[in-house]
């Protein structure tokens, strides 16, 4: 059974419409809630995590699924020098790297779909192997020996000659996907591919979900530590199995990326891979990156534009017309929704409480408002940063892009249409 789905069905914008009626245009001229990322940002925090991976002797994959588009991955890809390896989260994600030139330009030759591959998706993903060829490979994620069952009937019903490459995936204690590199399980999942002519061990590959608690670069670098150990624990244990190759070992979330890229250089011995950090966040950073105390205010690159729309001052409180369809409900560590930023006047303010559309805003706890400098009024335009980058991404139909490098932070240069559909 397939559900591949052609990408043509997914409509999205013009990208030269938007460009027409909106480059030029101030941030105050846009309907409101919009979604605006600023370019320069984005293209620095790419080539500070990518150059600093590759300075420490790691590989670096690039994870898509923040943003979604043809131009975000463009600069994450072309950061420090080039990357080409990279992860999506669905198949539009995956079948755009490729209908969009990113593989035929010789900018990717690796995209690891990251999900645990089920029977579904298959007959999807060799038809892409098919349309890239040999300019580049995709890899799957195995978390089940079932699932190598899969791969090697399918090998063997269709007539595929070439082996699936697979990153087995490691649970370090986030509870998410992938099994412990102790358990039965993974002994079972490397046994399959080792019975089977179907498929390879390219590398181990965990997600330390759990790191966005850190506070500290010590706390961050603790939990980097910690997916090294664990995904080379895992390969340790398929050595002892019998298993052979030059193996990539692949560790990180945004927070860990960038514990990873500020720590004092550690030497990893005992190593049974290569070491690749892998992020997704890192380009757009969020509050709950900011929470962590490894992401300055510099960095953060995506701000939600809302509009002030009605003032409570008996409860000190306003409305705005961004809710939870704009920022999501998400949380992290600081209250609320997401930051106000500016105007100045409004930066003591935070988008406190949600409904679908409506978004409440309060003072921030502990800040002292001038009643008479600081209060918001209907009217008002402010940019509110929010808890989490990714769902609030995939919120909009399209990105108005900034630059503050070329003095234009309130002013739109450029519209990115983000990839739709799974």
């Amino acid at each position: 059974m397939s559900s591949f789905t052609h990408t043509s069905l997914y409509s999205l914008p013009s990208k030269k419409a938007l460009q027409d009626e909106f480059v030029g245009k101030n941030l105050d001229q846009l309907r409101t809630p919009a979604l605006v990322v600023d370019r320069s940002r984005f293209k620095r925090n790419c080539e500070e995590v990518t150059a600093e991976a590759k300075k420490r002797g790691m590989g670096f994959r690039a994870h898509v699924k923040t943003h979604k588009t043809t131009e975000g991955t463009r600069l994450q890809v072309e950061a420090a020098g080039g990357v080409k390896a990279t992860i999506c989260s669905t198949m539009i994600e995956l079948w755009k790297i490729v209908e969009d030139g990113l593989v035929d330009e010789g900018l990717v030759d690796d995209i690891l779909y990251s999900m645990p591959i089920g029977s579904d998706k298959i007959e999807d993903l060799n038809k892409a192997q098919e349309r890239i060829g040999n300019k580049g490979v995709i890899r799957l994620m195995v978390d089940h020996p079932e699932q190598i069952n899969l791969l090697s009937q399918f090998n063997e019903k269709n007539g595929r000659k070439e082996k699936w490459s697979v990153f087995i995936k490691v649970d370090g204690g986030g509870r998410r996907a992938g099994v412990p590199p102790t358990s039965q399980q993974l002994k079972d999942i490397i046994e399959a591919i080792l019975s089977s002519s179907q498929v390879e061990i390219f590398g181990f590959y965990s997600h330390f979900g759990q790191s966005y608690a850190s506070e500290t670069l010590q706390k961050g670098s603790s939990y980097f530590e910690g997916e090294i150990d664990c995904v080379n624990t895992a390969s340790k244990i398929a050595r002892e199995l019998g298993a052979k190759g030059d193996w990539i070992l692949s560790v990180g979330a945004t927070p860990t990326a960038h514990a990873a890229v500020q720590e004092v250089q550690r030497a990893h011995k005992g190593l049974e891979g290569k070491l690749e950090l892998h992020a997704g966040c890192y380009c757009m950073c969020d509050l709950q990156q900011h929470a962590t105390s490894l992401v300055p205010d510099s960095h953060l690159a995506l701000t939600v534009i809302s509009k002030v729309v009605s003032v409570y001052p008996h409860r000190k409180e306003a409305m705005c017309d961004s809710g939870a369809l704009a920022v999501s409900k998400d949380t992290g560590r600081y209250p609320g929704f997401g930051r106000l930023i500016s105007p100045k006047h409004a930066t003591k303010w935070d988008l406190g409480r949600i409904s679908q559309e409506h978004g409440t805003l309060v003072h921030r706890p502990g800040e002292n408002i001038n009643e008479e400098e600081e209060n918001l009024k209907i009217g008002d335009t402010v940019r509110i940063v929010p808890q989490h980058a990714c769902l609030v991404c995939a919120s909009f139909p399209w990105i108005y892009v900034v630059d503050e490098q070329q003095g234009k932070n309130e002013q739109v240069v450029d519209v990115w249409v983000p990839w739709k559909g799974w």
